[in-house]
């Protein structure tokens, strides 16, 4: 149902947030674009939530979020928790200064909060961005490879994460919104109407449905010539 981004930095949560707003108008930050969408407790989510975890009140007495990811971690298993997440969505930014193996605990996490989802009866989707390069300290095939072994969709661009995002919630709202069928009108009784061949009620009839039957011929015996000049005719 909701979205929960859990970012290690402002950059790629600014940029996320700026492009899931023509997606989810329902959308709420530590980060807001627009003052009715911040948060009022950065430490608790409300419905479609980004959070910059870099930001100040995360990041007072504690290492930053790229060097250390418990706060991360902390902050996973809570949301993936909640039965009302779809999708939680992560950054992981790869170079010289930030963790030096971020999928070594991340992924395990991510592991778990999707088998203790599937076991309590709910899907809970992970999508990953991971940023670097092949010559990072940290080895980018080898990050991407951790986290899909886990289970989550790994990206390697922020705008293609936050796209697909978009595109699930907004697809996910749209079928809520469809009107349920009442399967219980398919067991009443049939009641028909027939109009043209005769046998058809008939046949309907020795069924036990209610038929009325509409004695219906087309104009001129269905000749197109003849149907063509009374068509003038009714003209003229």
């Amino acid at each position: 149902k909701y979205l929960r981004g859990l970012f290690s930095g402002g950059t790629l949560a600014y940029e996320t947030l700026l492009i899931l707003l023509d997606y989810l108008p329902n959308l709420y930050s530590n980060i807001p674009l627009k003052k009715e969408q911040a948060l009022a407790n950065p430490l608790v989510s409300h419905k479609h939530t980004i959070l910059d975890l870099g930001e100040d009140e995360f990041t007072v007495g504690r290492p930053h979020p790229m060097l250390d990811n418990t706060l991360r971690l902390q902050r996973l298993a809570k949301e993936a928790s909640d039965p009302e997440v779809a999708i939680i969505l992560l950054d992981v930014v790869l170079g010289y200064g930030a963790h030096p193996d971020p999928a070594s605990e991340l992924a395990p996490a991510l592991s778990n909060a999707i088998s203790s989802a599937q076991k309590n009866g709910r899907n809970l989707e992970v999508i990953v961005t991971v940023v670097g390069t092949d010559e990072d300290p940290q080895d980018l095939k080898a990050q991407i490879k951790k986290f899909k072994t886990a289970g989550a969709r790994v990206e390697t661009s922020s705008r293609e994460a936050a796209l697909y995002v978009g595109q699930r919630l907004q697809s996910q709202e749209k079928a809520t919104e469809l009107t349920a069928v009442d399967l219980k009108v398919l067991q009443q009784p049939l009641q028909a109407i027939n109009v043209g061949l005769a046998s058809f009620s008939e046949s309907l009839r020795q069924q036990g449905a209610t038929v009325i039957h509409v004695d219906w011929r087309p104009p001129a015996g269905g000749n197109e010539k003849l149907i063509s000049i009374l068509e003038r005719m009714k003209k003229s």
